[in-house]
C-alpha cells in the first residue's frame, strides 16, 4: 500500500511540475520585487499581526539555520511555517508546517486556487512557489514563520515583510553575475532584508565586512547582534549558535546550555545525510561554491578520528571559474581526501560535460553519472576497460563516498540511488 501511495504522490508531483513550468518556465532569478510585494500586501498584513517573521540570508548557511530554528519551535512546543529553497527530493520539501512537509495534495490546491493570478502576473517558477507559500502560511496560522532567502536579498521574493527579524550567515564570493564582483557589494544585497530600526543577526567571519555591516545599522538605527565569537568552530555550529539565537530573541526564552549539548538535531537532505549501498556509504553534502567547499574540508579536517573519502563532485552553471580552484583545494587535504572525481548530470542547471571538460586540466576525466555509479557498484559490465581502470580503487575498495556540489546533482545522485539501489 505505501508503494501504491509513493507511486501516486510521484505522478502528481510531476503532474504539478508540468503545470507550473509551462506557467512559469524554468526556476530562475529576477532582480524584480514590487509587483510581488504589492499583490501579497495583504496577506502580509494578516501574517504579521498573528506571527513573528524571521528572514535567514547569507551566501552558506541559512538553509541549515532555518530548519535549524524550526527545529526548535517545534521541541519548545511553538507552531511554525518553513520556507526554503532549493529542494533536493521534493518539491514538498519547501514548505513545512511544524517540521512537516507539505502533501503534494495540499500543493496541488494551492496551485488550483492561485492559477490565474499566477498567469496574470507573469510571475515566474521561484515566484509562483512563494505566492503559494503565503497562502499555505495564510491556511495555518502559527507563532512563527521563517524565511530562507532565495538569492541575494534586496530583490528576493522572501523580502516582503515590514518588520522581520533578519540574519546573515555568512558572506563570499557566489552569484557575482547578479550580486557584484566584491564582498561589500555582496553583504549591501544580503544587507537589503533589514529594515530601519529593526533587529539583525549576524555571523559574518570577514572582520572588514563587520566593520561596514556595523556603520551601515548604526546609520540605519538597527540593533546589531553578533552571534559567534569563535571564527575557528565548525560551520554546523556557528549555524546552530544562529538559530538559537534567533530562537531566544524571537521567544524572549533562554536555551539551557546543557540541554543543548544533548539535542539531536535532524538532518535535511542534502546536508550531512547519508545513504547506505551494500558496504559503501554516500556521504551528501550541499557545498555549492567555493566558500562552502572551504568550510565543509576544514569542518571534516577538525574532526577528531579523521576519516578519508573518495569525493564525487559537480558543479551547476555559473561556477566555470570555481571548477579548477575547487579541485585544487580538494587536493591540499591528502589526509582526508583519497580522490576528487567529476562526474556530469543531466539538469537544466548542470554544467555539460564538454563544458567541465574544458575547465579541467588535460587528461582529467569527466564521467557520467549513471554510468559510474553503475560501475562502482558493480551491475555496468559494459564500462570501456580505460575508463574502468581510473576507477577500479573505488569500484574494489572505497566504503566512504563524500557527495558534494549543487543540490540540483545531490538530488541527481539521490534519485539515481534510491530508484536502482534502494532495497
Amino acid at each position: 500500500m505505501k508503494n501504491t501511495d509513493n507511486f501516486q504522490s510521484q505522478k502528481l508531483e510531476e503532474s504539478f511540475l508540468k503545470r507550473l513550468t509551462l506557467l512559469c518556465g524554468k526556476e530562475s532569478f529576477r532582480p524584480k520585487l514590487d509587483h510581488i510585494r504589492d499583490f501579497l500586501s495583504q496577506d502580509r498584513r494578516v501574517i504579521e499581526a498573528r506571527s513573528k517573521v524571521i528572514i535567514v540570508g547569507g551566501t552558506n548557511g541559512k538553509g541549515e539555520t532555518s530548519h535549524s530554528l524550526s527545529y526548535l519551535y517545534e521541541r519548545a512546543g511553538f507552531t511554525s511555517c518553513l520556507w526554503t529553497s532549493p529542494h533536493v527530493l521534493s518539491i514538498t520539501e519547501r514548505f513545512k508546517l511544524n517540521e512537516k512537509n507539505i502533501s503534494i495534495e495540499e500543493l496541488t490546491e494551492l496551485l488550483d486556487e492561485n492559477e490565474e493570478v499566477i498567469k496574470s502576473l507573469k510571475l515566474s517558477f521561484y515566484e509562483a512557489l512563494f505566492v503559494l507559500f503565503i497562502k499555505f502560511a495564510l491556511k495555518h496560522e502559527t507563532d512563527f514563520v521563517i524565511l530562507e532567502v532565495g538569492l541575494g536579498g534586496r530583490f528576493d521574493a522572501t523580502n516582503i515583510f515590514t518588520r522581520p527579524i533578519a540574519a546573515i550567515t555568512s558572506i563570499g564570493l557566489d552569484h557575482t553575475e547578479i550580486l557584484g564582483n566584491t564582498l561589500k557589494e555582496i553583504l549591501f544585497e544580503k544587507y537589503g532584508i533589514t529594515r530601519f530600526g529593526g533587529k539583525l543577526f549576524e555571523n559574518i567571519e570577514q572582520t572588514f565586512l563587520k566593520d561596514i555591516l556595523s556603520q551601515w545599522c548604526e546609520r540605519d538605527d538597527i540593533t546589531l547582534t553578533s552571534v559567534s565569537k569563535q571564527s575557528e568552530l565548525p560551520y554546523f555550529e556557528r549555524n546552530r549558535q544562529m538559530a538559537v539565537a534567533l530562537f531566544e530573541e524571537s521567544t524572549q526564552q533562554s536555551l539551557d546550555k546543557d540541554s543543548l549539548k544533548k539535542i539531536e538535531w535532524p538532518l535535511t537532505p542534502g546536508r550531512w545525510d547519508s545513504m547506505l549501498v551494500g558496504d559503501r556509504e554516500f556521504v551528501f553534502v550541499g557545498a555549492h561554491n567555493q566558500l562552502g567547499h572551504k568550510v565543509l574540508l576544514k569542518s571534516i579536517s577538525d574532526c577528531q578520528g579523521k576519516e578519508s573519502f573518495d569525493v564525487l563532485m559537480s558543479f551547476s552553471t555559473g561556477r566555470e571559474d570555481q571548477i579548477s580552484s575547487t579541485i585544487k583545494l580538494y587536493n591540499t587535504y591528502p589526509c582526508i581526501i583519497k580522490s576528487v572525481n567529476i562526474l556530469s548530470f543531466q539538469h537544466e542547471r548542470a554544467l555539460s560535460k564538454e563544458t567541465l571538460q574544458q575547465n579541467l586540466k588535460t587528461g582529467t576525466k569527466v564521467y557520467e553519472i549513471h554510468d559510474f555509479l553503475d560501475t562502482i557498484l558493480s551491475t555496468n559490465e559494459e564500462i570501456d576497460t580505460e575508463k574502468q581502470s581510473n576507477i577500479e580503487s573505488l569500484r574494489s575498495g572505497s566504503n566512504k563516498l563524500l557527495v558534494v556540489g549543487s543540490y540540483y546533482f545531490i538530488a541527481c545522485m539521490q534519485k539515481y540511488l534510491r530508484t536502482k539501489y534502494s532495497k
